[in-house]
Order: C-alpha cells, then structure tokens, then sequence
C-alpha cells in the first residue's frame, strides 16, 4: 500500500498514469502556490492544515503555527507533535508523523470474515484468491508458504520437486533440476514418435512437446491452441483481447494507446482529471500531473454530494443538499445555474448522449430524469422514469452507448438492478452475496460492472449481463460512497476515513490512499472525452415535444413531464385532463378512468383513480358517446324520448339538456365527431336515424332488414359506420354489417359471428373491432371485410369491449355475478384486472388525438343546408321530412297536401290517389307514373273526382313528358291541419320567415321581371309593365294591329267589352289562386280555414293560399313552354 503526499503523508505514485509523478518542476500562475515537488495548488491551501503538496512544503513556513491542542474530532500525535483527524486512526495508513495512529487498532485482534486468509500471527486477513498467487500479500510473506506449484506447460518438463525446465535442458548430459531428474533413464531411447511439432527424449523415455502457445492433446502426439484470451480471461489484456494460433494479441478502444508491455491501455489526448466533492468544495486532481485545483467552493453549511459533468456544455452538475437542488457551474466561465429544486438524491449521472441528467431518489422509491437544459422557473419538468417495486435506490450509472441503466438497492432486500434508460425491461442483475452495495462505477472499456459493499466490506465485478462475478473482501473498505474507474484503477471515496482511495481494479491490489482533506469525501468523477464517445443521439429525429429518453436497442421515447401525460403520437405531451381516458358506463353513472392510471397489477383492490361524471335526473341509461373537442357526453336512456347532451367544461354549473328528441328507446348512438352528426338505432322495428348538429334536422337512414340491429360504430374518417343485425331464422347468430355514413352502399362484412358485441374501430378508422360474447373472443377485420383475425381468445365471460390508444379494456363477468374489468397493451400479451362491482352496459375509450381528420361534411356542413352525410368519396346532402333537396344542396318546405290528396316523391306537388299510374305524368319529374304495372304513358285513364274533391280538376293541362324514375321511398309529410305522420317532431316546424331566411328573395324570383318584396311574410312580386302573375310569369294580352281606320272603330266597340272582361277576371283571380301543376314556380301552400262570410257568399270557391318562392323554378324554361303571347 502507498500513499500520495500530495494527498496525505508519506510517498507514493499515480498508477492511472504512464508519467513519474515526480516531475520537473514548472512555473505555476499567480493563484497558485509552488509546491518543491513541482506541483501547483491552489494559493487558497496554503496553510489550510492540510498537506497539499506531495512533499508538504504547502503547510511550511506558515506564520500561525498550527495549534498544540488538537480540535474536537482531532487526535494528537505525541511523537510528531501534530493533530489528525480522528477519521484516520486505524485506516491503515500512517498519517502521524510517528506512525501512532496506527497503533493498537482493533482490527489487528477481530477475525478475519469469509473469503479472507489470515496472515501469521495475526498480521491482517487478506482476500483468499491472493493465497498461492505468486506474489507475496502479507508482510510475512505466509501467504505464499507451503503452496503446491504451478503445473508446467506443454513446452516444459516437470522436476521432480515441481520445478519446471525447458524441455530443451532435458537429457543434455547436465543437471538443470536440482534432484538431478532430468538426467538419467530412458534419455538414451531416440524419438521415434510422430509428433505434431517436437520431439524429446526423457528420463521417461520420448515425449512430444508443442511450441509455447499449445497445449499437448490426449492422444500424446497432437497440439491444440490455446486461448489466452479464455484461459487469462481479463488478466490477459486490459481491453480487447484476440487470439492467434499459438499466440494473442491485445487492442485499444479509440482514445487509447497500448502501452509497450503489450497488455495495458492508456488514455490518450488530454489529462484525465478526477472531480471530487469534498464537504463544500469541488476539487479537480490531475492524474498525471498530480496538478489539482478548487473548482468550486460553496458555503461551509452546504454539501456538494453527488457529481457528474457534461464535456459538450462545459458543465458540472452536483447535488445540493442544503437547498434540495441540482446545480451547475460552467467549467470555463464559471456560470451558474439550477436545474431542478425539491429534490434530495444519493446519486446524479448525465447521459451525455441522449443530454439527459437522471437521479435517485431512495425515500421515494424513483429514478427520475429531466433535460440537461432544464433551468428552474418554479415548475418541475422532470419524469419519473421508474416509481414501485424500488428498496431506496441508491447509485445510480449510464450506459448510454447501450441505452442502458444501472442501479443498486441497499434495502432489506439489497440487489443491483438493470432497466432499458426509459424504465422498461426492468431486471434483476444481482441478488445474491450483498450488502449495501453503495458505490458503482461502469468500466466500458472490459463491460463490466464494478460496486464496493458497505456492510460486507468489499469490492465486486460482474459482467454487464449478471455473469462472471467475482468478489474480493477487503478491510479497508468500510463506508464507501462514490466509486469511478479509469484505465487499471478502480477508485473511491471513503465517508468515514475522510479519503479518496484506488486499488487496481482486476486484482484489487496495490491500495492507494489519493486524497485526505478535514473533510467528507462525497461525488467522483473521472473527466476525459475517451470515456464518453459522442456518437449520433437516436432521439435526434425523434421530435418530442419534451423529453426523449434513450432506451436499449439504440432507440429513442418520447417522456413527459410530471402533470402532463404522452399522447396517442407518441411525441406529444398533454395536460393530464386532455389524455386518453376510458368511460365505464353503468346504468346509473358514467366513471372516467384515464389509461396513465390503469394498475399493471392483477387484482388491484377497487377502482384506480377516477372521476365520476355527474348526471342528475337521469334514468337507466342506455348508451353514450363524448366529442372531446366541445367535452360533451351525448346519452340516452331506458324509454326516454330524447338524447340528452351534457357539457363538461364548466364542473361548476353542470346541468343537461336535449340534444334531440327521439321515438322509443336509444339502444345505440354514435357521434361523428368531424362533422358533428348524432346517429343513433331505436325505434321497434328498429332503424338507424341522423341527426344534425343541434338535432335541428333529423332523418330516418335505413329501416329495411334491421332485426335486432344493435352497437352502432363510426368511423368519421373513413366516413363509415357498422352495426349488428340478426342473422335471420335460417341460421343463428348474428351478422356485422357496415355501409357509408348517408346509408349507401351497405354490405355485410362478417357473417359467422354469434354473438358481436361492444363494436369500435381501431388505428385509422379502417379496421373493425368486436367482442364475440359466446365465443369469448375479440376479433377484427378490414371495412372491406378482409384479413379477419382473432386478437384475444379464451376470454371467459365476455361481456363489453373497447378499443383505442393503443389499449383494450374488456369485461368479464363470472357465475357469481363478479366483475372485472381487464385491460392489455394492444400489442403485447400480458392483460391485468381489477374489480367493478356495478353493472356495466357500455365502456368507451377517448383521446384528443382520436378525434383528428376530415370527411366531406367536417368543414361548413358540406355546403349542405340541413343534413351533410359524408360517404367516402364525399358527402351526400339530405333534408329532414317535409322538406324536399334543390339543387343537391338546399332544402325547401314541401308541400303540404290536404287530405285525401298526397305528395309527389319530389314534395313538389299534390295529387290525388287515382292519379298514381293513371298513364299521365301528373307530378312535375313523372314520378308519379314511375314503376307502374305496364301502362303506356299518355292513356287516357278516367279520372272521376270523389266527393267532396270538386276543387280538382277533371282536365289535367298537358304536362311536358318526363322521363320515367323509380320511385323513391318518401318520408311521411304532416298534414295541413294534423300532427306529423312521421311519429313525434324532431323539433317544431320552422317558421315562414325561417324558411324565406334560407331562400333569398331576389328578382331571379319574379322571373327577372320585376321586383321581389317580402310583404306580410310573405314573397310578392311587382311585375315590370307587360307581365303579370304571382311571380310575373304571365305576359300582358297584346291586341292584333289592323288598318287604323278599322282598328279605330274596333277598339272603340271593345272598349266596354273590355273593361267588364277586365272586371269580371280580376275578381275570379281575387277570389281563387289555385296551384297549377304546370308551374314549377310554387314552393307550398299554407291552407288556412275560409272566413265564414266568405264562404257563405262563394261556396264553389277553393280555399285561400299564400304563394312561395321556390328557386328550383327556371322562369326562361317555363315561359318557353306554357305562355305565349296572345
């Protein structure tokens, strides 16, 4: 064992150095002191009371001689006249002068422990592998008496008494060994053999022999190379090891240099500087030079604990345990700054690569991780990396090159753990033969790990895998608290012995004590860039909004922040109240739980954290959906009449009301979150209706083959929904149909299911999810009904299902009427539980990032004026009932027709039943004649008007000839008078002002001949001179010219004609304005009862009607066609 001078007492040299310590001395700056032994140190250490300088000149010559009575925590050296810490008494370095406080410690008497081998006479234990190692341990050199010898090797002859010779001095005629037995014998017999390399004779006779390198092989003849590299193991070179037939051969990592022995590894570049913290100072020691200097000096009640640095910044992080910090301070201009307050670690390390700083933190039980960057503005932004299942983590090292994480526990279970850098892939490391395992340190270079053990006393080593471990017990190790290595040295800080000590790490030899200060050694570090290769960062291009931590496999992940939580991208960070979450849906509540919180255990007692969504007045509910852009929960219950909406932004005044009313009960609503629809499946029979946003318009989709039909899903993005319908009473089970959202193109994509439940779409919206309850299995397939497969199977009591994020939750109910609700990465096979004692009848997952994308209806409602169904290649505009399409996008009120007449399917006209398939086209598109039993157009079909229907005409005015379409299925229209056909309203008929509002008024209206005006709420038309008519469609009457003469005398006669024809016309139009079914002008008629009077004085007239606009009217068309001048 030596000591440095510079560091303690007595002499000694640097073994992580390939230079003599003692150098020539050189000039040192103006801040510094010149030691005799050539060394600089800091001026501030002159006189401090400690040894600086390697020859102590530093503590020479001071004018304050240093006090005879020693200070508390001191003891005097009698001899020597000096104090010494009472730390180094007994450690088993002479610090006195005298070498008296190495007297009489207790250690000399105490047993030695396992693993250890006494020396004689009771002169100190040493680790047992020492024993019979060719070099002489103990003082005594006992123990290296009475060992067997080494056995010779292929290439040596062995002596009798265990010597080995060269198998050349054998049978020379000389005595080599000293009992004489290599002379003698058979040494007369020639070789004859056929051996692989040589042949010699012996006292036994021939014998083969192989060159140095092989080693001799069963048969006696041939020679197998050895492998040095195997057989030496980590003896055989201090880096890279490659083996040669009959030889090896060592190699250096970039940044080092073999040394000329063959074997050892140098750093090349610049000095490699050992940080160390010492109380309230932070030292940089040079170990070649031995030159050191204060890097750092805090207040004397502050402790720079842990320490790490950053060679890229420039920067040096230490741990603050007066101000519960983690600092730094520039290494050139010494800036400062905070990176994180409110924390209290053991242990720091920087991952130079993904520029990370991690920290344990034992009482809590964490590792946990922020930017290097980070600078403090009073609010964390770090993450905890790993939280549970941690006994007081305590040191901590990176792997980066790897993405790889090491760390010791000191708990009642003491082990070394190993974890990817991003906490997964957590394992034990090792768990057998520890302590306290305090101090680690990585040694790259070989891929091993290195620890000291407080309790058992020792120094360990493993590969970085868990194997090779090989464990040396040492008394000078007592209460190590920071360990570092670098080149051959394994270095460490001693808390109780005030020290800085280093062995050599293979063997744990040649003890050093580097450093003794008035003082608590804490953090080391050793600084030189060969010991931190810069190579290409993978979270580079990762591109997360926060944190990206390396994990193994040379990967990125992306992290957040305490508060905020990873999004469905995987790269953005949310407010926790925006992330995904589950809706657990029972009849009487709606529960929250956000999947961050989900327990990776199976059984977890009760709920995890969640929040219960308030619903005051409802009844049992049915099912729901939630937009998680506006927070709405749409829901519906057991025989409402409506599907309430409540809003979530505002917790304190939280009250639902309807979004829309409804006939019968909802079993199923699906919201497209683009566009804001509402579909839902109710009624009995059942049938699939839209609404639009607000639930303003609504319509029946689809009716026709929906027995049984059940668990609605959307797939906005792809503008497709799907449903379960029964498969009929020729086979059982069920089928699972999809269609586009407007109700086209409806096909069955799954027909061998039995019992589908708890449908939902996953990933894009592409593919379909469902929970086949009787099988117990959750399956999928494409919208186009392809590449079906099973995701999970054996699912036994299968009751709902969700899909999202990433995640699936199911349920399961058994014989005893338990529940348990499972969830399960989608990709992985391991699922966990925990209970739920409410039935639930729905479970849904949402996220902010599940809700993105567009469809045709998702900006300005496609253009259309009430409903937009988007569809896959666009979007399909629809009216509610009682309203009729114009133009593909605008929707106008239909006709009202009185009883016992009826709508044309275009809702633009009134006719009577026996009109239907009469040959003529009584409707203006023809409908009404369209998929008649075969009946030419243009038979003339008496028409015989029922009583009370004298209004109808008995002569239709000739039609122009529309081409023949198949007839529509019309939406029922109310009455006049009565309620709607159509079960109960959506919502009251819209006002006339409403429906003008749609429909501008403008001279298009009146034909582009006159002015358009709305009076009483009402559209009129001031005609231009020349037309007359509602909407001017009529030209004014103009007389046949004739010979003046002749006209004169005409128009003279025809005046009074004219003027009583002129009377009596005004007054019959006064009187009767009845719909033509030739104009295409007339939007609807608003039939209100005859005044009395009226109707007692002119009974043969129809009842009055107010005239509308209606822009489909093409006003050039229909004066081409019906009006001619006269």
């Amino acid at each position: 064992m030596s000591v440095l001078v510079g560091w303690g007492r007595g002499q000694g040299w640097c073994p992580c150095s390939a230079l003599s310590l003692l150098t020539v001395p050189k000039e040192c700056g103006p801040a510094e002191f010149s030691c005799r032994s050539g060394q600089c140190v800091a001026l501030a250490l002159r006189c401090d009371g400690d040894h600086d300088c390697r020859d102590g000149s530093d503590e020479e010559g001071c004018t304050v001689p240093r006090p005879l009575l020693c200070r508390t925590g001191e003891v005097a050296c009698p001899h020597s006249k000096e104090c010494v810490p009472e730390a180094w008494r007994c450690d088993g370095t002479a610090d006195c002068g005298d070498g008296t406080d190495e007297q009489g410690c207790p250690w000399e008497e105490e047993p030695c422990g396992d693993q250890q081998w006494g020396c004689s006479h009771g002169r100190g234990c040493i680790p047992d592998v020492w024993r019979c190692d060719g070099e002489r341990d103990c003082t005594d050199g006992s123990d290296e008496a009475g060992c067997q010898p080494a056995p010779c090797q292929s290439h040596e002859y062995p002596c009798g008494l265990g010597a080995c010779l060269n198998a050349s001095l054998v049978c020379d005629r000389r005595q080599d060994c000293v009992d004489g037995s290599d002379e003698g014998g058979n040494c007369s017999v020639p070789c004859q053999r056929s051996c692989a390399h040589l042949c010699y004779p012996s006292p036994q006779g021939p014998r083969c022999w192989c060159d140095p390198g092989y080693r001799l092989a069963e048969d006696g003849l041939s020679c197998v190379d050895i492998d040095e590299c195997v057989e030496r193991g980590d003896g055989a070179c201090s880096q890279t090891c490659l083996n040669a037939p009959g030889s090896y051969s060592c190699a250096c990592l970039p940044g080092y240099l073999l040394e000329p022995d063959g074997r050892v590894c140098k750093l090349t570049g610049p000095e490699p500087m050992l940080l160390v913290a010492v109380q309230s100072e932070l030292f940089s020691y040079g170990l070649r030079s031995g030159h050191w200097e204060i890097l750092l000096a805090t207040d004397k009640d502050r402790v720079v604990f842990s320490l790490d640095y950053d060679l890229v910044e420039r920067k040096v992080f230490w741990m603050d345990l007066a101000t519960e910090s983690i600092r730094w301070q520039g290494l050139d201009l010494g800036k400062k700054g905070t990176v994180v307050k409110g924390v209290r670690s053991d242990c720091i390390a920087v991952d130079w690569l993904g520029r990370n700083l991690y920290w344990t933190d034992g009482a809590a039980g964490q590792v946990l991780a922020t930017h290097l960057g980070a600078a403090w503005r009073g609010i964390p932004e770090y993450t905890v990396v790993m939280d549970g299942d941690l006994d007081q983590p305590h040191s901590l090292v990176l792997q980066p090159l790897a993405g790889l994480l090491y760390w010791s526990e000191v708990g009642s279970h003491p082990r070394l753990m190993k974890a990817s850098m991003d906490g997964s892939q957590r394992h034990v490391l090792l768990a057998q033969g520890l302590g306290w395992p305090t101090a680690l340190a990585l040694d790259l270079p070989t891929w091993r790990i290195f620890w000291l053990d407080e309790k058992l006393g020792g120094v360990g080593s493993a590969h970085l895998d868990g194997t090779s471990v090989k464990v040396l017990h040492l008394s000078w190790v007592r209460s190590p608290f920071a360990a570092v290595v670098c080149e051959e040295q394994l270095y460490w800080s001693e808390r109780k012995a005030w020290s800085v000590q280093h062995v050599d790490k293979a063997s744990g030899k040649n003890r050093t004590v580097l450093l003794k200060r008035h003082g608590q050694p804490h953090g080391l570090q050793v600084m030189h860039p060969a010991l931190r290769p810069v190579v290409p960062n993978p979270c580079a291009a990762r591109g997360c909004s926060h944190l990206c931590l390396l994990s193994a496999g040379r990967a990125g992940q992306c992290r957040c922040p305490t508060g905020l939580t990873l999004a469905t991208n995987e790269t953005t960070c949310l407010p926790l109240h925006d992330s995904a979450f589950a809706l657990l849906v029972s009849p009487a509540a709606v529960t929250q739980v956000y999947l961050k919180d989900l327990p990776m255990t199976a059984g977890s007692q009760g709920l995890p954290p969640h929040q219960a969504l308030p619903l005051a007045k409802v009844g049992r509910l049915s099912a729901i959906d939630y937009s998680v852009k506006d927070k709405s929960l749409y829901f519906a219950e057991v025989g409402g009449d409506s599907i309430g909406l409540l809003r979530l932004k505002d917790w304190g005044r939280l009250s639902w009301k309807v979004a829309v009313a409804v006939e019968g009960t909802v079993t199923s609503l699906a919201l497209d979150w683009l566009s804001g629809n509402l579909y839902w499946i109710g009624g009995q029979p059942p049938s699939i209706h839209v609404a639009a946003p607000g639930g303003r318009w609504a319509l029946e989709l689809l009716s026709k083959g929906l027995q049984g039909a059940a668990w609605l899903a959307l797939s906005p993005r792809a503008s497709s929904m799907c449903f379960v319908t029964a498969a009929g009473s020729r086979r059982p089970g069920a089928a699972v149909e999809c269609a586009a959202m407007d109700g086209t193109n409806r096909r069955a994509v799954w027909r061998k299911a039995w019992a589908p439940t708890s449908l939902a779409f996953g990933g894009v919206g592409t593919r379909l999810y469902w929970a086949d309850c009787e099988r117990g299995t959750i399956s999928s397939v494409e919208l186009n009904g392809s590449h079906y497969r099973v995701v999970r199977e054996g699912l036994h009591g299968l009751s709902l299902f969700a899909i999202g994020e990433g995640f699936l939750l199911w349920s399961t109910t058994s014989n005893n009427g338990s529940s348990k609700i499972w969830h399960s990465r989608l990709e992985r096979a391991e699922s966990w539980w925990f209970p739920m004692e409410q039935e639930l009848v729905a479970m849904r997952i949402y996220s902010q990032f599940s809700q993105e994308g567009t469809n045709g209806c998702a900006k300005n409602n496609g253009g259309c004026a009430q409903l937009c169904l988007p569809n896959p290649t666009g979007r399909l505009c629809r009216c509610s009932p009682g309203y009729h399409l114009v133009r593909g996008v605008a929707c106008t009120l239909a006709l009202p027709c009185r009883a016992p007449l009826q709508a044309c399917p275009d809702l633009q006209g009134c006719i009577s039943r026996e009109q239907v398939c009469d040959g003529r086209p009584d409707c203006l598109d023809g409908s009404d004649e369209a998929d008649c039993p075969s009946t030419e157009m243009g038979t003339q079909v008496p028409v015989v008007a029922p009583s009370g229907m004298s209004h109808v005409e008995e002569q239709k005015p000739a039609l122009p000839t529309a081409a023949p379409k198949p007839r529509q299925p019309a939406p029922s229209l109310p009455t006049a008078s009565g309620p709607w056909e159509y079960g109960k309203p959506f919502l009251e008929p819209p006002s006339t002002e409403e429906v003008l509002g749609a429909m501008p008024c403008s001279s298009e209206t009146c034909n582009l001949r006159g002015d358009c005006a709305i009076e009483a709420g009402r559209v009129t038309c001031h005609c231009a001179l020349g037309y007359r008519g509602d909407y001017c469609e009529e030209a004014e009457v103009q007389p046949v010219a004739g010979p003046i003469a002749l006209g004169v005398a005409v128009l003279l006669l025809l005046t009074a004609a004219a003027v009583g024809a002129l009377a009596y016309m005004r007054r019959r139009d006064r009187r009767r304005r009845t719909s033509s079914t030739a104009s295409t002008r007339v939007l609807t008629l608003y039939h209100r009862e005859s005044d009395p009077e009226e109707e007692d004085e002119e009974e043969e007239l129809p009842p009055k009607s107010d005239t509308f606009v209606n822009e489909a009217y093409d006003g050039k068309e229909v004066s081409s066609i019906w009006w001619r001048p006269w």
